[in-house]
């Protein structure tokens, strides 16, 4: 029982002393700090060792719960996030030694004034973190600039989060508060790119709600909800076109998402007000000639007016893209495929009369295969062009090849049969 009662008393005896280093070394860094502070040239290696005390320390229960050793901790950090900056301005190039010091300089202020007995440590934390504010948001831009995402995030957060930790305890400080709600913005950006997808989500609400989102907020959130929450996605969709009805980004995001839908009507709309944004996208054209294209192509068998007057706009804004880029491989093969469907159209017309021998129903057959062997002719040139900017699209071959079938040249056939198994089609 003795035995026991001793290893005991050895164990706690232990935690003691570990607890009491702890304490000695956050007393050490501030110690450290001063003589530092006195000539940072010269003493550079007092302040690595005083970020590696505090770094160890502060994780001890005892020196957690003291707003001293917060306070020590912050500053700490907050020097050295100074030193880096300073070197920073002097060189681009300078690879800071700590990327999180911004977020622990704040960390360690924000915990001092939070665990403060009495009001001066609340006001030493504050001053502090007001001297220091400007310091950890340019250190945010500077790890943004070189790819630390993750680093920058917590620069950019602790920013926004300190800058209203001075507002609420009315501390003054050169911060421009025009800079604070764009810090928020930047946190989510940096959370976004560093793969906190949760984190930036979270703040595109609040940017959101708070009526200060920019289109980017908008487009993210649609993004990010488009298949998890259609719904949603849709929502934001709206409110984002509504209050930026001239956002090329949230434009094109809609289209996309119209075109998803197959609402044609409401995305010929959106695509021409696109084309006003943007006049020389040969892009737009082009699919909005594929937009009329479907609509022609559907109506061909139930409205044959409604299909011509949708056969002439496609081909003119096909013919439009051309205008503006002769060699669009786009355009022409689509030049030569709306023909195409209209010869197919013609196809189907052409076995309707096939089993009607009388005079006037050959003379009608002889007139509908004139019309299709015509249709085929005229997108014959446009397949050709096609294939000569793309030799290897299997669409452009496959058509050419079944062009020539029905001319009977069946050397082609061969040839563009033998282009196909070449390619693995």
């Amino acid at each position: 029982m003795k035995k026991i009662l001793f290893l005991f008393l050895i164990a706690c005896t232990g935690f003691s002393m570990q607890a009491q280093d702890a304490v000695k070394d956050i007393k050490k860094a501030a110690r450290l700090l001063g003589t530092y502070n006195l000539d940072p040239a010269g003493s550079a290696d007092k302040l690595a060792e005083a970020v590696a005390l505090s770094n160890s320390s502060i994780k001890d229960a005892e020196v957690a719960a003291d707003p001293s050793s917060w306070q020590t901790y912050g500053e700490v950090f907050m020097t050295l996030v100074n030193s880096d900056v300073t070197a920073l301005v002097l060189n681009a190039q300078y690879k800071v030694k700590d990327p999180f010091a911004a977020g622990k300089a704040y960390t360690g202020f924000s915990k001092a004034a939070e665990l403060a007995t009495k009001s001066y440590q609340t006001k030493d934390a504050m001053k502090a973190l007001s001297a220091g504010i400007q310091n950890i948001y340019y250190m945010g831009s500077s790890l943004y600039q070189s790819g630390n995402y993750e680093a920058a995030y917590e620069a950019f957060h602790a920013t926004h989060e300190g800058y209203s930790l001075l507002v609420k305890n009315e501390e003054s400080s050169n911060f421009d508060p025009a800079e604070h709600d764009k810090t928020l913005y930047y946190s989510a950006v940096c959370a976004q790119q560093a793969g906190k997808m949760d984190i930036a989500i979270d703040i595109y609400k609040q940017l959101v709600e708070k009526g200060i989102a920019e289109p980017g907020v908008y487009e993210a959130l649609i993004n990010y909800y488009r298949e998890s929450d259609p719904e949603r996605s849709a929502q934001y969709m709206s409110a984002a076109r509504e209050k930026f009805p001239n956002d090329q980004a949230l434009l094109y995001a809609e289209i996309n998402y119209l075109l998803e839908k197959g609402e044609l009507t409401s995305l010929i709309d959106n695509l021409n007000q696109a084309l006003e944004m943007d006049p020389d996208n040969v892009s737009i054209y082009v699919t909005i000639g594929q937009i009329y294209d479907k609509m022609y192509q559907e109506r061909t068998a139930t409205d044959t007016a409604a299909a011509n007057e949708n056969f002439k706009l496609a081909m003119s804004y096909y013919k439009q893209a051309l205008e503006k880029d002769p060699k669009s491989f786009d355009a022409i093969y689509s030049i030569g495929a709306l023909w195409y469907n209209k010869a197919a159209a013609y196809s189907v017309e052409l076995n309707a009369l096939a089993d009607d021998y009388t005079p006037a129903g050959t003379k009608k057959y002889d007139a509908k295969k004139a019309q299709m062997d015509a249709a085929f002719v005229d997108a014959l040139p446009f397949f050709k062009q096609a294939e000569m900017i793309d030799g290897k699209d299997v669409n452009t071959l496959i058509a050419l090849k079944e062009i020539y079938a029905r001319r009977n040249e069946l050397d082609l056939v061969k040839e563009y049969q033998a282009k196909l198994d070449a390619i693995g089609n």
